[in-house]
């Protein structure tokens, strides 16, 4: 499983969620969704753009478990998009996960907010050997933006692995949204974004698609 959290609503838990979702579903990869915020945000646009992804929404870490472990007989990985806040459902899902990816915006709120979510990381990787991996992405990055550049700058300084790959604040991941689809099936209009999202989900997802490859899985991603 790999996990979207922070502690904080806004910064692209669920943008990001979906679209690597619906990208490892369009390479083969059966793909499952959790979704515990409550607003909803990813289930419901993942439900729009690609309804063959099964979706569970859980209220509480009960739900959460019994989800995971229901969706783990049949699909190759689950992604879960956390709560706004780190409460027990939070922790239950980095419990879970293999990897968790902490999203972080150019806004010191923001890297407050991920330097507590690192907090309740190690809590897990403590009762976990080392799991989940943590891993930061820069979202909603802007080039010339100087809190953004103080961020890049900042981020290696918070103890967990930052992803090489950065995703800027872009129109046309609003755009998207508002089309029901995502940045990666709309063709050239989001080719920028379509790019970074491909490089993030590789990114992400490169020990695991080479395990999924050598299990007979995932040929397309294997192979390019």
């Amino acid at each position: 499983m790999i996990t979207f959290a922070n502690s904080k609503g806004g910064v692209g838990k669920s943008t990001l969620a979906t679209h690597l979702a619906i990208w490892a579903f369009d390479r083969g990869i059966r793909t499952a969704v959790i979704d515990t915020d409550k607003q909803r945000s990813s289930s419901q646009w993942i439900a729009e753009v690609e309804p063959r992804i099964v979706i569970r929404v859980a209220d509480t870490a009960e739900e959460c478990l019994s989800a995971a472990q229901d969706l783990a007989v049949g699909h190759d990985l689950i992604v879960g998009d956390g709560p706004a806040g780190l409460d027990e459902i939070s922790r239950t899902l980095l419990l879970l996960s293999d990897i968790a990816i902490l999203p972080l915006t150019p806004s010191l709120l923001d890297l407050r907010s991920v330097q507590q979510a690192t907090d309740v990381l190690r809590f897990a990787q403590g009762i976990n050997k080392g799991r989940p991996e943590g891993r930061i992405v820069l979202n909603k990055m802007r080039t010339r933006d100087s809190i953004s550049k103080e961020l890049k700058a900042t981020a290696p300084q918070l103890g967990v692995k930052v992803a090489k790959t950065v995703i800027r604040d872009l129109q046309a991941y609003r755009d998207a949204a508002g089309q029901g689809s995502c940045v990666t099936r709309l063709g050239k209009k989001t080719q920028n974004a379509a790019d970074e999202i491909d490089a993030l989900c590789q990114e992400l997802l490169g020990t695991f698609l080479t395990e999924l490859a050598s299990n007979g899985n995932g040929k397309e991603v294997a192979n390019g």
